[in-house]
């Protein structure tokens, strides 16, 4: 049995490689999300926002922001990027090929939307996905997480704008998994939302967390397992939707995101 507190220790020592070896496990259910108008010479790419790849029953879809998604209004195809490697992202579907859910009347996209969309993926474009990402398995009920001496925090993570180059042709984007805290807890109109401090602090963690919009929000329990190696349990817990101030950002909750499964089924 592993100490929360030697945990604790492993997670923020950078040599130990445990924080970036949990980014990553969670980048690989993370998509940042460009729209591609025009073709050929005059094909242009604009860096929209984050989501999550999510399962519902046997479909793929992608979790994101409304407002994210509003932003493909005019385009002719939806770019999603694979891994850090990707650095073209190539991965294209078209924007006609995409069912989307969610609620239908949103007043504005400010501090409670609600503002989310579930995008359906073609299954032929979500075989090819399956190959390099996963896809985390959304159901009704939250999971319930097991009683074990444990090390439980909270990660946020998206593409955030100022730790991205872009030019109309070419996107290179970093997706940064980003240590928070809980604020507060509301509820409002039937949906929950969660307030999260982000420490701007550490090095390599931005100022601002435009581009983040419609990243996932996550709770990652840490123990130490039989073989005296540690694991962790990731729980999608909710999305980020709006930010009121510079080192807090509110997302939608875990209730909140799991109403759309009632939209899809």
């Amino acid at each position: 049995m592993i100490d929360p507190y030697e945990i604790q220790a492993r997670l923020f020592d950078a040599s130990s490689g445990l924080a970036e070896k949990i980014g990553r496990d969670i980048g690989s259910y993370t998509v940042a999300l460009l729209s591609v108008t025009g073709s050929g010479e005059e094909e242009v790419l604009r860096f929209c926002g984050s989501g999550s790849l999510v399962s519902v029953g046997n479909s793929a879809y992608i979790l994101t922001a409304a407002h994210v998604w509003e932003m493909f209004e005019s385009a002719v195809g939806e770019g999603l990027t694979l891994d850090k490697e990707d650095v073209n992202h190539r991965f294209f579907m078209p924007v006609k090929s995409i069912m989307v859910f969610g609620p239908k009347d949103i007043p504005s996209w400010g501090p409670w939307g609600p503002d989310m969309r579930l995008l359906r993926i073609p299954p032929e474009y979500a075989d090819k996905l399956r190959k390099v990402k996963k896809f985390y398995a959304l159901t009704a009920e939250i999971p319930e997480l097991p009683n074990v001496n444990s090390l439980e925090v909270w990660l946020l993570i998206g593409s955030p704008t100022e730790q991205s180059t872009r030019t109309p042709k070419h996107a290179s984007l970093t997706m940064n998994a980003i240590f928070a805290t809980i604020r507060s807890n509301y509820t409002h109109d039937g949906l929950d939302y969660v307030d999260l401090n982000m420490d701007a602090t550490f090095p390599g963690i931005p100022k601002r967390f435009f581009g983040v919009s419609g990243g996932g929000f996550w709770n990652v329990l840490i123990y130490g397992s039989e073989d005296g190696e540690l694991r962790w349990i990731l729980t999608l817990v909710g999305m980020a939707c709006w930010q009121p101030e510079t080192t807090l950002v509110r997302c939608l909750g875990a209730k909140s995101i799991r109403t759309l499964i009632s939209d899809v089924l």
